[in-house]
């Protein structure tokens, strides 16, 4: 039962994090129908910054973590410059491809600049452990799900309740229409590029504290948050809370019950079965696409 409950708590601790990864690929979905592959490095940006500033340069914790989520947003901010601006990309899919280059650029960057090395961040709770029916996890775990739980609440209230979330919805199902009342594509795609750069910043803060960050965290840690989107249906805040728990539970029991070695099969497992048998997810539902 020990057991259980330590493998349950691992993943959904990791899991909250592919949750938050999962709301920034939804987020770009809604406003602009594409999918950012970018939104990995974020997480990378977000993780390893704020890591290195504290590890190597020795900056307090919280500013360390705070500097991140601002960097990480400029990052999204340049994204959008780079796709819809000089490039001036307009169709979900040539913004799908882009995202690829550009994620491959930002990967290349933090390479040099971080010279190879890895860097970690203590949690800001600290690193005593607790226990829970009989099972010992970090506070961090902690931190994390409630993390998770208060970006879907503001990200569903977002989204319902203020005109530039409603705005930001409505973008990807019309965005031609929205122009002629005014609303422009550009506005809605950058604002879009931000909050999803920033969620990939708190996710990578979040992350730092139970592994270590190095230049190629992020492709990894991009392919599962797009399955937590798609197994909890792409768009859908709810079902990227539930998609990423769920899988992240699905990848402690293999690698607590089994092998370590196949924890990270997991996912692809899982993007191929929902792709295969149920594009829209679990909580998602079918939209209709103008070609």
């Amino acid at each position: 039962m020990d057991l259980f409950i330590q493998v349950l708590l691992s993943g959904l601790s990791v899991g909250a994090i592919y949750a938050i990864v999962a709301l920034g690929f939804g987020v770009i979905f809604n406003a602009t129908g594409a999918i950012n592959f970018v939104q990995g490095e974020y997480v990378m940006v977000g993780g390893l910054s704020a890591a290195m500033l504290y590890e190597a340069w020795d900056v307090p914790i919280f500013v360390a973590i705070l500097v991140a989520i601002a960097v990480t947003t400029v990052l999204g901010l340049l994204t959008e410059m780079g796709l819809l601006g000089f490039g001036r990309l307009r169709t979900p899919a040539a913004i799908t491809i882009a995202t690829i280059a550009i994620a491959v650029i930002v990967k290349g960057a933090a390479m040099l600049i971080s010279v190879r090395d890895t860097y970690a961040l203590p949690s800001v709770l600290g690193s005593e452990s607790l226990q829970i029916l009989g099972a010992s996890t970090s506070r961090q775990t902690i931190l994390n799900l409630v993390l998770a739980v208060l970006v879907v609440i503001a990200l569903t209230l977002f989204f319902r309740r203020t005109k530039l979330g409603t705005t930001l919805r409505a973008a990807a199902g019309d965005s031609e229409t929205l122009q002629t009342f005014g609303v422009s594509y550009r506005t809605t795609a950058r604002w879009a590029f931000v909050i999803a750069a920033a969620l990939g910043a708190v996710a990578g803060a979040g992350l730092a504290p139970l592994t270590v960050m190095s230049f190629d965290s992020g492709t990894l840690l991009g392919l599962k948050g797009f399955a937590a989107a798609m197994l909890g249906g792409l768009g859908n805040p709810q079902g990227a809370l539930a998609g990423g728990l769920l899988l992240g539970v699905a990848e402690a029991v293999v690698a607590g019950y089994g092998t370590s070695a196949y924890a990270d099969v997991v996912a692809f497992v899982v993007l191929l079965a929902i792709l295969t048998f149920k594009p829209t997810g679990m909580f998602g539902t079918a939209r209709a696409v103008r070609t």
